[in-house]
């Protein structure tokens, strides 16, 4: 850790775009890239910063580039609206406009990186837009409820609309037809009032009755507002979705940025800044049910992703950035980027993601994303194909985006399916969209980051030859007309008609519903019917037994779940979904594979190994296998036993190591025996050994017993003498592959992981052996982390008696390992206060936790050894520093000085390893703004990479930033890339630093003129 010394979160832009480093609501990353510091005021000509100026409504149409004919329609646009960024229709054509009138802030004042907003005034507003005339486009506008803080999403309910504004969501509603709200509720409160771009957004409803909202990375402590002896909900790396009825509110699996949006099936997708789309598929409640299944991420990633995606813009670079580039060419000797002076660049700000369901464009368009890139001034688009359970998406057109402006101000945040099939696209209109918390204080006092709060767009993607048909009156409807709707090929008269039926609870829909459900010809209406009787509480079992042998696979797949909680208690549903384990699709296997969890029958291992047998390939299948094996994990593995066919496939050993890991980590003796009896029926060995298979169980049953505490060792089989046998083979077989000088490194070092769960007793001297200099350093890492594993007291001796003779990198792993138990911490606390080893080899952060130890031994050691030599005030380091700026700089020199301070945590040229961002994006950056950023690390700490301290109900402690986290485990990722998945049930407390995991102090150990060459080489170029 003490050599991560690169700001995480500066690094966040892509490649080639010069401080495009904001986004719309995506960017809360924006926070990671430099706010403050940067060259002196006078560094920027007061004429060097020239205001664009914004086009008129009357001038717009001739900004737009589109692909295949589309045309920009303008339906709205100041004074009628004014920074739109959520939308939808109601049942009669209203247009519903959430006006986010307060971003960036109220308060210029209060502008201050990371620190709530809670002082800023609510003056966010929901509009209601009507075309009265009936041409298309809006002529009156009515302001429905203002007052509001950060508002960015609604959804309608009961002749109202729920609207999500930080930090709570409100409940309106017109009761007199004046289209203004005079029922007012605030129905949850608790979401933090932190970064302005990772607000929760964007209220959706789902097929299940269920509106859905992106919770994006703010988090918050979510309370019903009305209902003060309601348990409080943690939000954290989570979306949500509540009930309007109940209005019970919960997590979902998710949490990305500014975009939540379905597709005809349910699927959600979410997107993250350079992530353009992100498939949600595994769900938080059926992960939950078995805590001992650790699972790193419930997303799939359905687009490719990262820090060099393309955008293709059509307008120029703003005169800031074009400053910005040459002060950095200035500072650098290098030509700014390219990127700054032609019509291209990379994403840095995905916004809005909406899957286009409508039935105006041409059939290849359905089902396309779209989303907005608003630091390019474009909309872009992917197509979206199935593959597995999940998709694949891709650019769709080449070279271009499908909409770009020439105009600057353009800012597309967000999209609707309309009711006339298109999509609407809204547009904030904003001269500068960047976050506050982004821009260097000096260009930053050149810019007005409010110019536009007047001003807003919205649009009409509209295809060749569009006629826009007449506006819908779906409000005053049949039930029977409702229900001929959910036929409807454009997804807004569909959602909206199942919506009113859910809402209205006629009973006179039911008849038609049940005949569209068994005789109708759509296979969207039939699962709209399926869905809409079960919200009628009126679908019987004969209902979903006929849907369960539907001829669509997604209505199967919908079946499945609504029948789920009956199979308890009905034998024909649960005889149809358990021969739905062998239908032909994926995606019901999939969801079968899911709800058997929820079943108490006999049958249910069965049906599970057969998915398993077909699918277990699949990471997402075998998730769900697993999820619902908590109760029946050792069955699950016995049915595998005697399959040697399946056993010899790649994928059996991942499935049932992971098996083999819950088995053991539940502890429970009579599973672990019956495990031990399948185990001893495994294929034992072949002439290299023992099989694969075999080993790979056993590291499971190893990985869990350590999990509970517990080591492996044959005596654990002692009632079954062949497992017996087979686990001391396998150990004696890692023994001697761990020993071998002339095996592979890798080889050697999954021995010594395997033998870290066997009794200390027996790894000892293999384990002292492997650290000796002459090993190789992935050999030695591996040996340290398995003594680390380990709760002997000789611990701590055995490792700083042989410390002088490691490499750094293994003195780093030693420390690790002696700070993660309190009594090894005093051990090494007293070998620093004796001079063996050095204070600066202590990672800065690990200091502070020192100094701050809940034990006083630790807490009073720490504090004397380390005090003194605390960094000094960052203010003082930036300025002595800034010297380096002067100096002639080798970027060949700094090379090394990348690889001794930057690459454990950083990225680079292929070099380093990945646990902040990518450092690619650094070259668009001024030696200036890196400078200050590596040397105050903690001015700005994106929630993405503050450190966290995890203390086990074992008693270790560890630290990192949490690269993933589920409903059963939270990953963290530490320096060197090293990554561990730990189970939530194993946390005994988590707690952030509040601090980025880089630390602070780096001048004490690079000189000025190291300094000077390390910002070339990250300034450079690299191929």
């Amino acid at each position: 850790m003490s050599h991560c010394t690169l700001k995480h979160v500066l690094l966040v832009t892509a490649l080639g775009l010069v401080a495009v480093c904001s986004a719309w609501m995506v960017r809360g990353d924006t926070a990671q890239r430099a706010a403050a510091g940067g060259a002196a005021a006078d560094d920027v000509p007061q004429d060097a910063l020239p205001r664009i100026p914004p086009k008129e409504p009357d001038e717009v149409s001739e900004t737009f580039r589109t692909v295949g004919g589309f045309r920009m329609d303008l339906l709205a646009a100041e004074p009628l609206v004014n920074d739109p960024v959520a939308i939808d229709y109601d049942e009669n054509g209203l247009a519903y406009v959430v006006e986010m009138t307060d971003y960036p802030y109220t308060d210029k004042s209060t502008d201050r990186p990371y620190v709530e907003r809670t002082t800023d005034l609510p003056i966010g507003r929901v509009r209601v837009l009507e075309d009265s005339d009936g041409d298309g486009k809006f002529d009156r506008s009515t302001v429905f409820a203002d007052g509001l803080s950060w508002p960015t999403g609604l959804a309608f309910w009961n002749g109202g609309v729920f609207v999500a504004a930080t930090p709570d969501i409100w409940y309106f509603k017109d009761s007199d037809g004046d289209h203004r709200a005079d029922i007012r509720r605030k129905v949850y409160t608790g979401f933090r009032k932190f970064n302005v771009q990772a607000v929760m957004n964007n209220l959706k409803w789902g097929l299940d009755h269920r509106i859905y909202g992106a919770g994006s990375s703010n988090g918050g402590t979510i309370r019903h507002a009305e209902r003060p002896d309601a348990a409080a909900i943690l939000l954290g790396r989570n979306d949500f979705r509540f009930d309007p009825v109940s209005e019970d509110f919960e997590l979902v699996s998710g949490g990305a940025r500014f975009g939540n949006t379905f597709d005809d099936w349910g699927n959600r997708f979410i997107c993250n800044i350079r992530n353009p789309l992100e498939h949600v598929l595994l769900p938080h409640h059926y992960l939950a049910r078995n805590p001992y299944l650790p699972i790193r991420s419930a997303i799939h990633e359905a687009a490719e992703f990262g820090d060099t995606l393309p955008v293709y813009r059509s307008s120029p670079p703003e005169p800031w950035r074009v400053v910005r580039a040459r002060r950095w060419a200035r500072e650098s000797g290098q030509n700014y980027p390219r990127s700054e002076t032609v019509a291209e660049g990379y994403f840095t700000s995905t916004s809005g993601v909406t899957i286009y369901r409508g039935t105006a464009y041409p059939p290849e368009y359905y089902g396309n994303a779209f989303l907005g890139e608003v630091a390019a001034n474009a909309v872009h688009r992917e197509t979206v194909m199935p593959q597995g359970v999940s998709f694949v998406a891709r650019r769709a057109d080449e070279k271009q985006e499908f909409v770009s402006s020439t105009d600057n101000w353009f800012r597309p945040v967000n999209f609707v399916n309309a009711p006339d099939g298109t999509l609407h696209v809204l547009d904030m209109y904003r001269e500068t969209i960047e976050h506050p918390w982004s821009i260097p204080d000096d260009i930053k006092a050149r810019l007005d980051l409010e110019s536009g709060r007047d001003r807003g767009r919205i649009y009409r993607l509209a295809p060749p030859n569009f006629v826009p048909p007449p506006p819908p009156r779906l409000g005053t409807a049949s039930s029977a007309e409702l229900v001929a709707q959910l036929e409807n090929g454009n997804s807004w008269w569909r959602d909206t008609a199942y919506r009113l039926l859910y809402e209205r609870q006629d009973r006179a829909a039911i008849p038609p519903l049940r005949r569209l459900l068994h005789e109708g010809r759509v296979p969207l209406g039939r699962l709209h019917a399926l869905g809409s009787l079960e919200g009628l509480h009126a679908l019987e079992d004969d209902d979903l037994v006929a849907a369960l042998g539907d001829a669509s696979a997604g209505v199967r797949e919908h079946a499945v779940r609504l029948a789920e909680p009956r199979l308890t208690n009905s034998s024909a549903l649960l005889d149809r979904v358990l021969a739905l384990a062998d239908d032909a699709e994926i995606r019901v296997r999939f969801q079968v594979a899911f709800s058997l969890g929820e079943a108490r029958d006999g049958r249910v291992v069965a049906a599970l190994a057969r998915i398993a047998r077909r699918d277990a390939g699949d990471e997402w299948v075998r998730a769900a296998v697993l999820s619902s094996a908590s109760e029946s994990a050792a069955e699950l593995f016995a049915e595998f036993a005697g399959e040697p066919r399946f056993l010899a496939s790649d994928a059996a050993e991942t499935l049932l190591r992971q098996l083999a890991v819950m088995i053991a980590a539940r502890h429970r003796p009579v599973e672990i025996e019956k495990s031990l009896a399948a185990l001893a029926d495994l294929p034992a060995a072949d002439s290299g050994g023992p099989r694969p298979i075999v080993r790979a169980v056993v590291a499971g049953l190893g990985e869990g017993l350590h999990r509970a505490g517990k080591s492996l060792d044959p005596a654990l089989a002692a009632s079954d003498t062949r497992a017996a046998d087979l686990i001391a083979s396998v150990l004696a077989d890692a023994e001697r592959t761990a020993r071998d000088d002339t095996a592979p490194e890798d080889k050697r070092r999954d021995a010594i992981e395997l033998l870290a769960y066997a009794e200390f007793a027996r790894t000892k001297t293999l384990l002292l052996t492997s650290l000796e200099a002459r090993q190789p350093q992935a050999v030695q890492l591996a040996a340290v982390r398995a003594l680390a594993g380990t709760r002997d007291r000789a611990v701590p001796d055995l490792l700083l008696e042989r410390y002088r003779g490691f490499t750094p990198a293994v003195r780093a792993e030693v420390i690790e390992a002696l700070l993660g138990r309190p009594e090894r911490t005093r051990a090494l606390l007293d070998a620093v206060r004796a001079g063996f080893v050095p204070p600066a080899q202590i990672p800065p952060a690990r200091r502070t936790l020192l100094m701050r130890h809940t034990d006083p031994a630790i807490r009073e050691a720490a504090s004397a050894i380390f005090a003194a030599g605390a960094p000094g005030p960052r203010q003082e380091a930036v300025a002595r520093y800034r010297k380096a700026l002067e100096l002639p700089a080798d970027r060949q020199r700094g090379g090394p000085v990348f690889r001794r301070e930057c690459a454990t945590c950083h990225r680079l040229a292929g070099e380093g390893h990945d646990v902040g961002p990518n450092l690619e994006t650094v070259q668009n950056r001024t030696a200036d703004e890196l400078l200050v950023h590596i040397l105050d690390p903690n001015r700005e700490v994106s929630p993405n990479y503050i450190e966290y301290v995890v203390a086990l109900a074992d008693g270790r402690v560890t630290t990192g930033v949490i690269a993933d986290e589920t409903a059963t485990s939270i990953t963290l990722r530490r320096p060197e890339g090293a990554q561990e998945t730990i189970l939530r049930r194993e946390i005994d407390e988590l707690s952030s630093t509040g601090h980025s995991l880089m630390p602070e102090g780096l001048e004490q150990r690079i000189n000025l003129q190291e300094m000077a060459d390390l910002l070339a080489f990250l300034l450079g170029t690299h191929p």
